[in-house]
């Protein structure tokens, strides 16, 4: 079960320091190529973090257009809530799909059309992220995808830290993502509570 997705974003978190990120994470670790500003040098980044994580039981997931990463060998994409639409089309190729959401009815929409996974965002206070959607956001989620009886993961995203990430999961969510913070030894810790 995967508890902990790093998003990559070269500004705030360097390589060094995430490939130092994926040697320590207990498997499985989601990383989610997101630079967005990369375009073609984040492919090279994707192809790089497969060598790194695949044999590490890691997955690898690209952000953005799902059509431009076919030719990656990727185990997901990730789409933005306009997007939403597009989760079964991006199905059909790809083993894994998750899709940003900001408020329930982006939830709904994203787990009616069969996302793995919805990121909620942003929980806590993030920089550029806007107002933070709080813990009440994530019990919404949940609720929202048990509804529909979705198989559907809720991953907190914003502000996640290892002050607030069990709070992030007692509130619903399945799992946390960060940029900045290093949650790999408090994912080590969970991973070790349950086993």
């Amino acid at each position: 079960m995967i508890v902990l997705f790093q998003i990559t974003d070269r500004a705030t978190l360097g390589e060094e320091a995430l490939f130092d990120r994926v040697r320590r994470a207990a498997a499985p670790l989601a990383i989610q190529v997101r630079d967005k500003d990369l375009e073609a040098s984040r492919f090279d980044l994707a192809r790089r973090l497969l060598a790194a994580a695949r044999p590490l039981g890691h997955r690898v997931i690209m952000g953005g257009a799902f059509e431009h990463a076919r030719g990656l060998d990727v185990d997901g994409v990730h789409l933005g809530a306009s997007r939403a639409r597009e989760v079964r089309a991006a199905k059909s190729a790809f083993r894994f799909v998750s899709v940003a959401c900001h408020d329930p009815s982006e939830v709904e929409r994203a787990a009616g059309e069969g996302a793995d996974a919805v990121l909620v965002s942003p929980v806590f206070a993030s920089p550029g992220k806007g107002a933070p959607v709080g813990l009440t956001a994530l019990e919404q989620a949940r609720a929202v995808v048990e509804g529909q009886g979705a198989s559907c993961s809720v991953v907190a995203l914003g502000g996640i830290d290892p002050s607030n990430a069990n709070a992030c999961l007692a509130a619903g969510a399945h799992a946390v993502a960060a940029i900045r913070a290093d949650l790999v030894a408090w994912a080590r810790a969970l991973g070790s509570t349950l086993t």
